[in-house]
């Protein structure tokens, strides 16, 4: 075997033209297949840059991003103790620099499809919030406080609308956000109405005049529900012209708890605005609400004669239902191109304590008169002072250390700014 090994390169020294030839090969071989491999690592290393690069997703051109901040200091001249004043959910916190509502939101319109993500935090998000449950297991009741709205929608025909998911409330003409609004605070007709809604909405454009909406809720103003049964809300707003806009929103629902009998609530808003000239706008709002009670008592004496432990008066179903108002009257003059001044007039009507629980003789029976100056040069932002003074029939306004007064009035410096 040695021997035939010690041939082959003898073989190959001797005859020059059989090892030339066998050279040649052997290095066109190899240069063949370090092309080759060469070629493998290039398409290796492109494939592995091209799996590493993100893949480009992209948004529709109608996605906006936008927030805002809205900051204020309020001085109250009552003085009271307490941080934090009562019957509102805006401005709450007393001689304090804080922010009233700030947030952040994604929204987008195509045709066939729409929504709207916004996260918030604030006071006032605070005060709105604190009705939410906080007893049950798998609701969304940790996380909705921050979710200012969050609903997809989807068109079903030419001018009809499917919403879903959590949204603005509809009742009451002044908005959540402060720059909407002629005033800085709100009246009580928006702060005892929902500011947020959660569930279905169905809203269609009969004409270019006339609108209306649908909804099934889970109750007033609550994300977790507190009971079995589904709220129902409507809208009707109609335009007359340029000068004058009618809106009509309606609630129906049961807003008792599981383990006490049903307490179903009506309620009716009625908005009508009159633009009486470019620098001149008036508007009126007119609310009524009926809730039934809980329960009634009749007189019997005569059951503690067959039972000792019963008393004169036997708990039965009530039928009677109990009633608050409120009436709202703003006037907003565009003094020049930089300067507004407005105004508001209110009466918050509650003598049985349905939606205001004072504990007094005549319930929370209360006038309120607001002055804000506006001063728009700003733009995007909005630098408002405000003077608020509001008196009630009982003594219910926190006032100094210890007591409590008829009237509460403040001053309001705010700036806010969207973008």
């Amino acid at each position: 075997m040695l021997d035939q090994l010690k041939f082959f390169p003898n073989f190959l020294w001797r005859n020059s033209k059989v090892f030339k030839t066998f050279l040649s090969l052997t290095i066109c071989v190899l240069t063949v297949f370090s092309q080759i491999h060469a070629e493998e690592l290039i398409l290796s290393d492109k494939k592995e840059k091209i799996e590493s690069v993100p893949k480009t997703i992209y948004l529709p051109n109608s996605v906006q991003l936008g927030g805002f901040i809205d900051s204020y200091y309020l001085y109250n001249r009552n003085l009271p103790k307490d941080t934090e004043r009562n019957f509102t959910t805006q401005g709450v916190r007393n001689n304090e620099f804080n922010i009233n509502l700030a947030y952040l939101e994604a929204k987008v319109e195509e045709n066939k499809y729409r929504g709207r993500l916004a996260f918030h935090w604030g006071t006032s998000v605070n005060a709105n919030y604190a009705g939410e449950l906080s007893t049950e297991k798998y609701s969304n009741q940790m996380s909705v406080k921050n979710i200012q709205e969050a609903y997809t929608g989807f068109k079903i025909g030419k001018d009809t609308w499917v919403d879903l998911g959590i949204f603005f409330g509809n009742i009451g003409y002044e908005s959540w956000i402060s720059q909407n609004n002629a005033n800085y605070t709100r009246a009580y007709a928006l702060d005892y109405v929902p500011y947020y809604s959660s569930g279905v909405r169905l809203s269609h454009q009969f004409t270019n005049k006339l609108s209306g909406q649908i909804q099934i809720l889970n109750g007033w103003q609550n994300i977790t529900d507190n009971n079995k049964d589904k709220s129902f809300g409507s809208q009707l707003k109609y335009i007359f012209n340029q000068h004058f806009t009618l809106t009509l929103n309606q609630f129906v629902g049961n807003e008792a708890p599981n383990f006490e009998r049903k307490q179903m609530r009506y309620y009716n808003n009625s908005i009508f605005e009159w633009t009486v000239t470019d620098r001149f706008k008036l508007v009126g709002q007119f609310d009524i609400g009926a809730q039934k009670a809980k329960q009634s008592y009749i007189y019997e004496p005569w059951l503690a004669t067959y039972d000792p432990s019963l008393g004169e008066y036997r708990e039965t179903t009530s039928n009677a239902y109990r009633q608050w108002y409120h009436g709202t009257i703003w006037a907003s003059f565009l003094l020049t191109p930089e300067y507004r001044l407005s105004f508001r007039v209110e009466r918050f009507y509650d003598p049985l304590q349905v939606m205001v629980n004072t504990g007094t003789r005549n319930g929370f029976m209360s006038n309120g008169y607001t002055t804000t100056f506006d001063i728009l040069s700003y733009d995007p932002g909005l630098l408002r002072f405000e003077y608020v003074y509001r008196r009630s029939a009982d003594s219910v306004f926190a006032y100094r250390d210890t007591s409590t007064s008829k009237k509460e009035d403040f001053f309001v410096v705010a700036f806010s700014i969207k973008f």
